[in-house]
């Protein structure tokens, strides 16, 4: 019941920062990633980092990308009155300079090969894997599939140790925070 509640002020929160654009298209059904993608994009607004570049914020996507045009969409917006750039990234490339690295559930071996490296940055970690485990270290928001919505889990200890911090409205609006 309080999921429920939750995922409604999100969806709330949502149309509000979109413009009333989620309202609109709530009825109709919408491919999952579109909606990860905006998921994506309100975790960039109620996310502090402790410097943020002029310009712009990367949201990067490592390996194969699952997101195709809807996250083009987000690229047209601005979270912390920025820019939004998006990088997709090989499993090889160099995540220096991503401010929200998304990284899908089929790229947990690459992840865990960079995890050192991006531990030292900070970077807004978010997966959509379902199941965590000791190759996810440092993953600070875990997207998860519940009766037919979407909710997220918060590992605000990760956060910290990476020197961001969440608002207390995505805190309120978590599964869980650990």
């Amino acid at each position: 019941m309080a999921s429920d509640w939750r995922s409604t002020i999100f969806a709330i929160i949502f149309a509000l920062s979109m413009g009333g654009e989620v309202l609109a298209q709530e009825t109709a059904p919408q491919p999952e990633y579109k909606l990860k993608a905006f998921f994506l994009y309100n975790f960039a607004v109620y996310t502090e980092w402790p410097s943020l570049p002029a310009e712009a914020i990367d949201f990067c996507i490592l390996g194969k990308d699952p997101f195709g045009f809807w996250l083009d969409e987000i690229e047209h917006k601005t979270a912390q009155k920025r820019a939004i750039h998006i990088r997709r990234l090989s499993e090889n490339a160099d995540t220096k300079g991503c401010h929200l690295l998304f990284v899908p559930a089929t790229e947990k071996d690459t992840y865990h090969r960079l995890a050192a490296t991006i531990a030292q940055q900070a970077t807004l970690t978010v997966t959509d894997a379902q199941q965590m485990d000791e190759k996810w270290p440092m993953i600070m928001i875990t997207m998860i599939p519940e009766g037919g919505r979407f909710t997220f889990d918060i590992n605000q200890s990760a956060a910290k140790t990476a020197g961001l911090s969440f608002s207390s409205k995505l805190l309120h609006l978590a599964r869980k925070v650990k």
